[in-house]
C-alpha cells in the first residue's frame, strides 16, 4: 500500500491540513484587502526591542505582508518534494506537519500587527515586543522539543557535514541541539519581557549572543562526535 493510499501526503502534512492552511491564508488575503481603503497613509512597520514603534510605510504594505503567509505556505509545499531525503518528512512523525501550521498562523497573525496598532489594540509602546519574542521563543521551543525527532534530510534541523554523512550523528546532534533551541527559546520569552526596562543595544545583543550561541554549540557538538568516531575507527 503506498503512503496516498495511507491518507500520508508526500509532504507528511495531511492534505486537509494544507487546504485549510491555504484557505486560512487566502481569506487573510482577502481581509487585509477589505481594511486597506480604511487605513492611514502610513502604518506602522517595525517595532524596536522596547516596543515602540521606530519605523512607518505606506498602507499597502499591510496587504503585501498578508501575502507573505502564503508565500511561505507554498515553499512548505515545495521542499520536500524536492529534498533528496524527503522520505524524512514523512517518517518524522507529526514534526513537519506541527511546525508548517505553527509557523502559519504566526505568520498571519503578525502580519495585522499594523492594523492592529493603527486600530488601538495594540498599544504603539510596550506590547508588541512581549508578544513577539513570545511567540517566537514558543515556537523555538516547540521546534526544539520535536527536533530529536527529525530523520536526515537537507532542509530542516541542523545540516553539518559530519550530521548529514553519518545518521548517529545526525541522531545526537539533532538532540543536543534541540536542547539549544529550547534555552534560546526561553531567552527569547526573557528577553521580550526585559525590553521594557532594558535598552535596544542590550536586548539585541543578548538575543545575538543565545542565537549564535546556540548555533555555534551544535555545530561544535557534531564536529566533536565526528572526530570522536574517526579516533575510535583507528
Amino acid at each position: 500500500m503506498n503512503n496516498e493510499n495511507k491518507g500520508i501526503h508526500p509532504t507528511g502534512v495531511s492534505s486537509r491540513v494544507w487546504i485549510a492552511l491555504v484557505a486560512l491564508c487566502v481569506a487573510n488575503v482577502v481581509a487585509h484587502l477589505m481594511v486597506m481603503p480604511s487605513l492611514p497613509a502610513q502604518i506602522p512597520t517595525h517595532w524596536g526591542a522596547n516596543g515602540a514603534v521606530d519605523g512607518w510605510g505606506p498602507s499597502w504594505m499591510a496587504s503585501a505582508l498578508g501575502v507573505l503567509p502564503l508565500a511561505l505556505l507554498a515553499m512548505f509545499c515545495v521542499v520536500p518534494r524536492i529534498d533528496p531525503k524527503g522520505e524524512a518528512y514523512r517518517t518524522s512523525g507529526k514534526f513537519y506537519q506541527g511546525f508548517v501550521i505553527a509557523f502559519t498562523l504566526f505568520m498571519c497573525a503578525i502580519s495585522w500587527l499594523g492594523e492592529l496598532t493603527v486600530w488601538g489594540v495594540v498599544p504603539a509602546v510596550g506590547s508588541v515586543n512581549v508578544l513577539i519574542s513570545g511567540a517566537v521563543g514558543l515556537l523555538f521551543i516547540g521546534v526544539g522539543n520535536y527536533l530529536p525527532r527529525v530523520k536526515q534530510n537537507y532542509t530542516l534541523g541542523i545540516k553539518t557535514p559530519w550530521a548529514l554523512a553519518d545518521p548517529e550523528n545526525w541522531r545526537r546532534t539533532q538532540r543536543f541541539g534541540g536542547a539549544c533551541f529550547m534555552v534560546l527559546g526561553v531567552g527569547l520569552i526573557v528577553m521580550g519581557v526585559a525590553g521594557s526596562v532594558l535598552s535596544s543595544e542590550v536586548v539585541a545583543a543578548v538575543i545575538a549572543v543565545l542565537a549564535f550561541g546556540s548555533a555555534g554549540a551544535a555545530y561544535v557538538y557534531s564536529y566533536l562526535l565526528w572526530r570522536k568516531s574517526q579516533r575510535a575507527a583507528r
